[in-house]
């Protein structure tokens, strides 16, 4: 079972969970670029929601390797993930629909972080992208930083907020955002 950070979207420094009373799991991840992460879980909250099941992300790598293109800056996360729902919205809502999203409320686990930055960092070990971390805007201030994606390292850089005043829409969440997208039953229990 891979469990991934849901701050960093990495699954390489995340430790085996400290087991606690009544069933909650204590996870920590000590990344050095990031810093440390602890989130606490419950086994069953783990089991059907932190797993990434062998091909599920493979469906994306094409997908989310095309939302960034050559000639970006480093594009804040919340830019690559709304490109990918924008260009692929039945591929962008089924992943929700069984994962979740953040836009739904605190949830750990969901698309954004198993799925989506898990087939990120699948093109980044294939060299097709690089990341950075970087400052978390809007929507997704409340990781306080997350990657940045290119195509080649430069120093240029576009956050969510920008693109979002870009495209003269709010950089928080809306109503619109949540329509058309079906958020999957809550876990048991589960704390972030």
């Amino acid at each position: 079972m891979i469990i991934t950070c849901p701050r960093c979207f990495s699954a390489d420094d995340v430790r085996p969970p400290r087991r606690l009373p009544d069933q909650v799991l204590q996870y920590r991840c000590l990344n050095r670029v990031h810093g440390d992460h602890e989130w606490l879980t419950t086994r069953q909250a783990v089991q059907p929601l932190g797993t990434v099941e062998e091909g599920v992300t493979d469906e994306l790598l094409d997908p989310l390797s095309r939302c960034v293109e050559p000639g970006d800056p480093f594009l804040e996360y919340g830019v690559v993930e709304h490109r990918l729902r924008t260009r692929y919205p039945d591929l962008f809502a089924a992943h929700v629909a069984e994962q979740g999203h953040s836009m739904f409320g605190p949830r750990p686990y969901t698309a954004s972080s198993v799925r989506f930055g898990v087939a990120l960092g699948r093109l980044e070990r294939m060299g097709e992208l690089v990341s950075e971390y970087g400052p978390a805007t809007g929507a997704w201030r409340h990781n306080g930083q997350v990657t940045y994606w290119a195509r080649t390292p430069t120093t240029d850089r576009l956050t969510w907020a920008a693109h979002c005043t870009q495209l003269g829409r709010s950089p928080e969440w809306t109503d619109n955002d949540r329509a058309d997208l079906k958020q999957p039953p809550a876990a048991d229990s589960t704390r972030c």
